[in-house]
């Protein structure tokens, strides 16, 4: 049963969207590439707060578009993050969306910075658990490792650690 707020949060979020929507079309048009792109990084954080993953990845994917042209190397970081982690999401009912997930966090590896680089290890660490390459897992949550270490980062280090304990097992992760 859907209560008032609830009801009311996903009218604001429609009408957030085609403000979005038209804000995107109006920077467009202006050529203000910068703010193009955030307003369809801001579409697809809404439609993820909906729950709705496959229209998500599509403005991610605009947003990633937008950072390439313009060459913004942080921006095109968070589009492939964002989009592998909603086809992670995805791949917890169908599966063969983790392939496209790897994909995503493996770009994402790629270009990002120290901090980006163990977010996509860890990323590919759970997926290749989920898939069974423990193998895999292992490897990647040992780059993390390496990474939290190189950033002098205590809770990076406990969750790669953490993680690294759980490859094996299909619990949550942290």
């Amino acid at each position: 049963m859907m209560s008032y707020s609830d009801s009311y949060n996903r009218i604001a979020a429609q009408k957030r969207l085609k403000d979005y929507d038209m804000l995107a079309f109006a920077c467009k048009r202006a050529g203000k590439s910068r703010d193009e792109g955030r307003a369809y990084y801001s579409t697809g954080v809404l439609y993820d707060n909906l729950g709705k993953f496959k229209q998500a990845i599509e403005q991610y994917k605009k947003f990633l578009q937008v950072c390439k042209a313009i060459g913004d190397v942080h921006g095109e970081a968070l589009a492939y993050n964002c989009c592998g982690v909603d086809y992670m999401k995805m791949g917890e009912t169908q599966p063969e969306f983790y392939k496209d997930a790897i994909d995503f966090h493996t770009k994402h590896k790629e270009v990002a910075d120290v901090a980006g680089k163990f977010l996509a290890h860890i990323n590919l660490g759970i997926i290749y658990n989920y898939i069974g390459d423990f193998e895999k897992s292992s490897i990647n949550h040992q780059f993390a490792l390496r990474y939290a270490i190189q950033m002098s980062s205590v809770a990076g280090q406990s969750v790669a650690i953490g993680n690294l304990g759980k490859v094996g097992g299909k619990e949550t992760y942290a």
